[in-house]
């Protein structure tokens, strides 16, 4: 229900440190590979933002974002989903805030820079304590030195200090949270029947000449044929090769053995933590816990915490500290647990689920295993012949000709905007065929899939209009469709009129031969089984008792929905069941009023400072990126 609000933004400096050194903090162009130069990329006011600062930052988030798609993103695809631009406007904003942090005398000590720096697990040394030697290393290891990393983190806790005093006065309209769940929480439910042709007086006529004609005319979209490329084209994908590749016994029994952690899966803990600053807070958290006070969610939203925040997976204990792990798994059922000593300071954590450890047997694995090393040797097979290939057509052989040749395959194909089987489903097929010219044939592309294509398109038919012969059954079967519906909204208005007139919404379906549905109250988000997302609009724009018909559900015009408005439900911002509700709203519409506060005065700092931007210098960034 309360999908709609923005999470609050987290500026929690602890994460932005795991990210810089989990996913990889330099890794382009920066420290000894002497790629970048000093020139800047931006200015901003008195302060600049350098090459190796903005590829930094970027290679961040491409890395970021390749994690989560599990795949290596180019920066070519990045730079589609704006991601150039975002880091770029975050690094100016950033710069705007230094500024101002400069010239009100803002930083922070080394204590806290130290501090900070002592929370890193990659910093920790064997004995699970903080230690230089490794934290050098790693640094080393990343293209930065401690000067300049401490530097960054007290620039980054100093427009922390900076932020959170500028959101420290946000505050939500009292009303607001109410207003909105007074809309999102409202209940209603309905009695409803569904009254299909049986209802009508006379069975629908088979339409006329005159009648067909207009329904063709007035919907010439549905009778269109899409424009068609009939293309030729021979391919190879690992799949296809795969299948007829032998894997030794001995291979796939290797591959079992050097992947343990793959096939023995130890016991994990599925786990949400709440931190606290201090472990006096902690206990005085977990006090309220067990009193009753309040429970582990409610907690969470009270911190200004969202389920995503406080979610930390399936853990297995090798990924805690010591402490933690000893508490989380030295318990043998779930439940909270806590103050506990974490790599984040003071935690509760709450275990939901204990999940055993699990071991793959080879006999189980060797399916899989056969299939990745064949695919493995098919993708190697493919790789080495490509060249030989590209050879080929470089040579002006036919794409029958490569078929004959090689291991590719040739096909054929209709391709519309619509097809999407087959081969037509990997976009670099797409875009080869409705980017090619009529009677050339293309180079070898690679496949989306790891295969490789290569086609020719023989024509292309333009979209025109079918012929009405030639789809007068359709034509006919929609016409139909419509009067149907048509007839059938005026006999449930004319029934509508009686229910108003004083006759029984029951005693009506008992006489149609039917059993009104009760429809329990449920949100405007909601839809009831059966009807028509159209019906739930016009319900919630109707008052008690109100009557409302829509087509039915399947949108087929053979059905017609009567419905009427039963029960009311305001949302009750006091009843117990919504308090946490109401606290979460409270919570997101403040820390947007924060988030909102804060980029309107980061701007009116960027506006004044000036920002100048040097557009050669951020495309010789971007070209460096593969």
């Amino acid at each position: 229900m309360l999908d709609f609000l923005r999470a609050k933004h987290s500026r929690v400096l602890v994460w932005t440190l795991l990210v810089l050194l989990v996913i990889g903090l330099a890794g382009f162009g920066i420290g000894n590979s002497g790629a970048l130069t000093s020139d800047d990329v931006a200015v901003v006011g008195d302060r600049s933002i350098s090459e190796a600062e903005y590829a930094r930052a970027l290679d961040r988030e491409v890395r970021t974002l390749s994690n989560r798609l599990g795949r290596a993103l180019p920066m070519s695809e990045a730079r589609q989903y704006g991601m150039d631009t975002m880091v770029l406007a975050r690094l100016v904003n950033d710069a705007a805030l230094d500024e101002e942090a400069d010239r009100l005398g803002l930083s922070v000590g080394d204590d806290a820079v130290g501090a900070q720096v002592m929370t890193v697990n990659a910093f920790r040394g064997p004995d699970g304590k903080f230690d230089r030697q490794t934290y050098e290393m790693t640094l080393r290891n990343n293209g930065l030195d401690p000067a300049d990393f401490e530097e960054d983190l007290r620039r980054e806790t100093t427009r922390e200090m900076l932020a959170n005093g500028v959101q420290s006065a946000a505050a939500a309209p009292v009303s607001a949270a109410a207003t909105i769940l007074g809309y999102l929480g409202e209940r209603r439910g309905f009695d409803w029947i569904e009254i299909g042709p049986a209802a009508l007086p006379e069975p629908v006529p088979a339409p006329t000449e005159e009648q067909l004609r207009a329904e063709y005319d007035a919907h010439n979209d549905r009778y269109t044929r899409p424009e068609t490329r009939h293309v030729t084209y021979v391919s190879v994908a690992p799949e296809t090769l795969a299948a007829s590749i032998e894997v030794p016994e001995a291979d796939l029994r290797a591959a079992y053995d050097a992947e343990p952690a793959r096939f023995n899966t130890p016991e994990r803990r599925a786990l949400d933590r709440i931190g606290f600053a201090t472990d006096a807070d902690a206990a005085a958290a977990k006090a309220r816990l067990d009193a009753g006070e309040i429970d582990f969610d409610a907690l969470a939203v009270e911190r200004g915490l969202t389920s995503d925040q406080i979610d930390q997976g399936d853990v297995a204990a090798a990924s805690l500290t010591p402490a933690a792990r000893a508490a989380v798994f030295g318990a043998t059922e779930p439940g909270i647990i806590g103050p506990v000593s974490s790599a984040l300071g003071p935690s509760l954590y709450r275990i939901n689920a204990i999940l055993a450890a699990t071991s793959t047997p080879f006999e189980a694995a060797r399916d899989e295993l056969r299939q990745e090393r064949a695919l493995k040797l098919a993708a190697d097979r493919i790789a080495a012949d490509t060249a030989a290939i590209e050879d080929l057509v470089a040579g002006g052989a036919t794409l029958e000709e490569i078929d004959t040749e090689t291991e590719m395959t040739l096909g054929t194909i209709e391709l519309t905007a619509a097809t999407t089987d087959g081969i037509a489903a990997d976009p670099a097929f797409r875009d080869l065929a409705t980017q090619s010219e009529v009677g050339e044939t293309t180079d070898v592309v690679e496949l989306a899939g790891g295969g490789l294509v290569a086609l020719r398109v023989d024509s292309i038919d333009a979209p025109a209009l079918i012929p009405l012969p030639e789809v007068r059954d359709r034509v006919a079967a929609d016409w139909t469709a419509a009067e149907t519906g048509r007839r059938l909204t005026a006999v449930a208005q004319g029934f509508g009129d009686e229910v108003r007139g004083g006759l029984p919404f029951a005693d009506l379906a008992r006489r149609l031969g039917l059993a009104p549905i009760a429809a329990a109250p449920g949100t405007r988000d909601a839809v009831a089984p059966g009807v028509s997302p159209e019906l739930m609009t016009d319900i919630f724009a109707a008052e008690q008792g109100a009557l409302v018909t829509a087509p039915d559900a399947g949108g087929s015009g053979l059905g017609v929905v009567l419905a009427q408005l039963t029960a009311i439900q305001p949302f009750d911002p006091e009843a117990e069941a919504n308090k946490t509700a109401v606290l979460n709203a409270e919570t997101q519409l403040r820390g947007q009023v924060a988030e909102d506060l804060l980029a309107l005065y980061t701007g009116a700092l960027r506006d004044a400072a000036g920002v100048t931007l040097h557009q050669n210098q951020l495309d010789a960034v971007l070209t460096r990126f593969p």
